[in-house]
């Protein structure tokens, strides 16, 4: 957490930012086909439910920030004409909060197994971030400067790093070894899907290591399997893979250090 004239200050507050100038720039320069009425439904739903399930098991009635920050999310990396897929999303991406826990946290990135969970068994309703986004070069620096500061103020500039790194390395080996055109392979980085995960579900400080070392080589390992699932079509592969690297990586690296710390020193 930084601290500015000697205050803490909460770095969901840099990512909340981060997600309203996305979803300005959408409404009111982009002319998305989903408008203001799927953004509330998904801030609304993920609060309403937030409050109440931290109320009923934690006792705890207080303002859902963070579920604002999934709601806004879902409502940003989804696109659906209807509405009910940006509730049951934004339904899913809080309880997985409060089902799958491991030392005292939860496990999964909430607004990654939503969209994970919506995409696979329901992709006729729902798809993730169609061409509505534009590739103005104004509009991606403007992302990629507040995105930074997100992930600064969460001190995961490190996963960030490692990770575009490694997808960098890793397209330049599909256009070297599978024959992918250079622009096609390096171009989703120019992408707001790209720039949403990185910044905002890779950086996510709640279910990232607290370790450095521990963080980039996850960072690596999601930009290998995100590879992997290009070569062979799959889409959203990015969403995808980061699920796969919590199942097989993170969720037995968070019980190996919750281990560590709850056996008796010699």
């Amino acid at each position: 957490m930084k601290s500015w004239n000697g205050k803490q200050i909460d770095p969901r507050y840099f990512i909340l930012l981060f997600l309203f100038t996305f979803v300005l720039t959408g409404q009111l320069f982009l002319d998305f086909f989903q408008k203001w009425d799927a953004f509330f439904a998904a801030i609304g739903t993920a609060m309403a439910v937030e409050f109440v399930l931290s109320g009923l098991i934690h006792k705890s009635w207080k303002f859902p920030l963070s579920a604002l920050i999934s709601g806004m999310g879902i409502s940003l990396i989804l696109s659906s004409f209807l509405i009910w897929p940006y509730v049951l999303a934004s339904v899913l991406a809080i309880s997985a909060k409060y089902m799958f826990r491991l030392g005292g946290r939860h496990v999964f990135n909430p607004n990654n197994v939503a969209v994970v969970c919506v995409l696979f068994f329901l992709p006729q309703y729902v798809v993730s971030t169609p061409k509505q986004w534009t590739n103005d070069i104004q509009v991606m620096i403007l992302m990629l400067v507040l995105g930074a500061i997100a992930a600064w103020s969460a001190n995961r500039l490190d996963t960030v790093a490692a990770f575009v790194a490694s997808f960098s390395v890793f397209a330049w080996m599909r256009h070297i070894w599978a024959d992918e055109p250079i622009y096609y392979s390096m171009g989703p980085m120019m992408g707001a899907s790209f720039q949403l995960f990185v910044f905002f579900m890779l950086t996510d400080p709640k279910t990232t290591p607290s370790s450095p070392y521990a963080r980039v080589w996850i960072a690596v390992c999601i930009a290998g399997v995100d590879a992997l699932l290009r070569v062979y079509g799959v889409t959203n592969s990015l969403f995808y893979a980061a699920f796969i690297i919590t199942v097989l990586i993170g969720i037995p690296y968070r019980w190996y250090m919750t281990r560590e710390r709850t056996l008796p020193s010699a």
